[in-house]
């Protein structure tokens, strides 16, 4: 007999209702869900219901009054799995975004992303505050604030920076992997990299150009 529950593949809103009770502290799946829907996601073993008082329902004695549904284990590996998906496709290489590892204090750094998320959710980043490679997860990172982004649309420009954030140059590129062609298909491309410990990129807005990575960062910090 399959397991529905170990093969069955989300729909959209079941995703967005998994990643919404994964946000809750306490695990709870929203409360306008519909029956049919929440049936489902019981069959699958996603949610499991309980009592008013947060014990699991069907343990101690017998229980009348109100009850709500919260992620089981599954649910939650299933409602992170996603979660990654969905943020990774948010925080492409290049992008910038603000990250606040402690969501608790007011320590933000604003980074450019560096590499495609490992299998635990982490991603390699420019910290402007550190001007330093660092590793950040996919989880702690938000929508850069708005004195972080120049305006414009995103472009297909690229800033090519060393470690510490410097330009170096400018280069064209569809995607990622075009702008490291084309860097490297630039005049002294392989020596410079190895002098400077290897290139880091970021994609740039329509408005932005010639402001620099610290400048940006500069601005937000003005802001706060």
């Amino acid at each position: 007999m399959t397991d529905i529950s170990t093969n069955a593949t989300p729909s959209p809103y079941q995703r967005e209702l998994l990643i919404a009770a994964l946000q809750d502290h306490a695990r709870r799946l929203p409360t306008d869900v519909n029956g049919t829907t929440i049936d489902l996601m019981r069959r699958r073993q996603w949610i499991r219901e309980h009592r008013a008082d947060g014990r699991l329902l069907g343990t101690g004695t017998s229980y009348t009054g109100f009850t709500h549904f919260r992620l089981s284990h599954l649910g939650i590996r299933t409602a992170k799995k996603y979660q990654r998906i969905q943020l990774a496709h948010t925080h492409t290489i290049g992008t910038v975004a603000a990250y606040r590892p402690n969501r608790t204090k007011r320590y933000q750094d604003i980074v450019a992303i560096q590499s495609r998320p490992d299998r635990d959710g982490n991603v390699l980043a420019l910290s402007g505050q550190y001007r330093k490679l660092i590793t950040v997860a996919l989880t702690d990172l938000l929508p850069a604030p708005p004195a972080a982004v120049a305006p414009g649309e995103l472009t297909n420009t690229w800033a090519v920076m060393d470690q510490r954030g410097n330009w170096l140059l400018i280069v064209e590129g569809d995607t990622y992997s075009a702008a490291r062609r084309a860097a490297a298909a630039t005049p002294d491309a392989k020596a410079r990299s190895s002098r400077v410990g290897g290139f880091l990129y970021r994609r740039l807005r329509s408005r932005e150009i010639p402001c620099s990575f610290a400048e940006l960062h500069a601005a937000v910090r003005g802001s706060a």
